[in-house]
């Protein structure tokens, strides 16, 4: 008989481990299934650890010694230290230019980046550490994947003013090593991307954010935010449609503005693409992982060695790759998968029916045993993540519940990202935002409309009667 699924390895690491595991699969996201929340309302703490990952840079210790000045216990030794390399002779000149400094450039001991190398000096906390440290490597490998232009805003120190290259060339507490190596893909990344064209519209984004220096400071937390955020939402969204999911495509979700009143019947409350349905399936996000790293321990999957990490496949495409190895290996790989639904069945002491005749049923099948068989708390904790991740994009509606939520300053940013350059028609921006996972309906966009008139941003094309078009924003 073809040797189909690895029912023998997933076994033995059920039976050692005594709970479930990802195996030698590929992780999908950095999520805990514990009662802490490190990401809750603190999303701007992952950015220094984040961007460290993007420019390949280093945090060491502070280098140089101490000033002979001495200021007070209150004030900041890198203040001290820039000073000292400016001539000036008078203390008190020397007293007012350290405070300037710690004004300018600190808040409360963290330092203000006032240029994107600088978010490469936002400490992390220790306390923290492991966690933040997981959701910067999963963002900077699902979202930015070595990209060399993002990579250069965040290494670039070239500056227009002297203040700014004085502070960067002073700072030398981190050191890089920006050399780029060639590493196989399998070792040296933790995480699987699998939404292509989200990440390319997060890489898009960022290099036009990058042109405009002081308007990229302010916009680039919230951008990376809100791309982590629709990241986590689509994962979930799609690993519901099992073998109907299309991994190359993003699902607009319905959002509502944040100043506009909102009842129980439009599609952001009650719909299917709104945040309800999102919140509904959280507690599946656990369970299909597991499923699908399961499923992914199979022959067409082996790695080159035992040591190294395979790819997480999930449903849709794991089927187009069984049905591609011909009739007997499908047959093969359902009469496998229907063992190890009994396997797993006695492993787990649950009992599920398998009526299943194709391979998309026996798909389901597994993933409603796991289901059955996965802690409900843990895995209600764990889908509680997305919640948390996303709080900045979700408002509570009262009795209509949390609902995914655009705010005016957000609009703003992602008007001026889709437009670009060039004015746009008003129907193909809002095509734009749907690229990005954010759709409107015909109130919101009423709204919007109104927003931009006020604005003054929107425009009629002379030679088209009523066609409306939406202008540049940062130009």
């Amino acid at each position: 008989m073809v040797q189909t699924l690895n029912r023998e390895y997933i076994k033995v690491q059920l039976e050692r481990l005594k709970k479930h595991d990802t195996g030698k699969s590929l992780d999908i996201l950095p999520f805990l299934a514990n009662k802490n929340k490190p990401i809750k309302g603190k999303f701007n703490n992952i950015l220094g650890e984040y961007v460290r990952n993007i420019s390949g840079i280093k945090e060491n210790s502070l280098k140089g010694k101490k000033s002979d000045f001495y200021i007070s216990s209150e004030d900041n030794e890198t203040s001290e230290l820039i000073a000292d390399e400016v001539k000036i002779t008078n203390d008190d000149d020397k007293y007012d230019f350290v405070r300037f400094l710690n004004q300018f450039l600190f808040n409360q001991k963290e330092i203000k980046p006032i240029h994107p190398f600088l978010f490469n000096y936002i400490k992390v906390d220790k306390a923290k550490q492991n966690e933040y440290g997981k959701y910067a490597r999963f963002m900077n490998e699902v979202l930015v994947k070595d990209n060399e232009e993002i990579k250069a805003i965040f290494s670039n120190k070239e500056t227009e003013d002297i203040l700014t290259e004085l502070i960067l060339n002073k700072l030398d507490t981190l050191q890089g090593n920006l050399e780029k190596k060639s590493v196989d893909f399998k070792k040296s990344n933790h995480y699987q991307p699998l939404l292509p064209s989200l990440s390319k519209k997060y890489q898009e984004d960022m290099i036009y954010l990058s042109q405009f220096k002081d308007y990229f400071l302010t916009s680039f937390p919230m951008l990376t935010n809100f791309y982590a955020f629709m990241y986590v939402c689509q994962l979930s969204f799609k690993f519901e449609q099992f073998t109907e999911a299309d991994f190359d495509s993003t699902q607009p979700l319905y959002f509502s503005l944040e100043w506009e009143t909102v009842n129980k019947r439009r599609k952001v409350v009650e719909g299917l693409e709104g945040y309800k349905y999102i919140r509904g399936i959280s507690s599946n996000l656990f369970p299909h992982i597991h499923t699908i790293s399961q499923l992914s321990h199979n022959t067409l999957n082996e790695p080159f060695d035992e040591n190294e990490k395979i790819p997480f496949i999930p449903y849709s495409e794991l089927l187009k790759q069984i049905q591609g190895q011909g009739k007997e290996y499908e047959k093969a790989f359902l009469s496998e998968l229907k063992q190890w639904i009994k396997e797993y069945s006695l492993w787990a002491n649950v009992d599920i029916p398998d009526h299943s005749n194709t391979i998309p049923e026996a798909f389901k099948v597994l993933f409603h045993c796991l289901k059955a068989g996965t802690n409900s708390d843990v895995a209600k904790k764990y889908g509680e993540n997305i919640e948390d991740l996303g709080s900045p994009f979700l408002k509570s509606r009262g009795n209509s519940g949390k609902v995914f939520n655009v705010k005016h300053d957000f609009l703003l940013l992602l008007t001026a990202v889709s437009v670009k350059n060039k004015r746009m028609p008003l129907n193909e921006l809002f095509v734009e935002f749907e690229k990005r996972g954010i759709a409107f309906d015909r109130y919101s966009k009423k709204e919007i409309i109104t927003l931009f008139d006020n604005h003054n941003i929107l425009d009629k094309k002379s030679d088209s009667g009523d066609a409306q078009y939406v202008k540049p924003i940062l130009l």
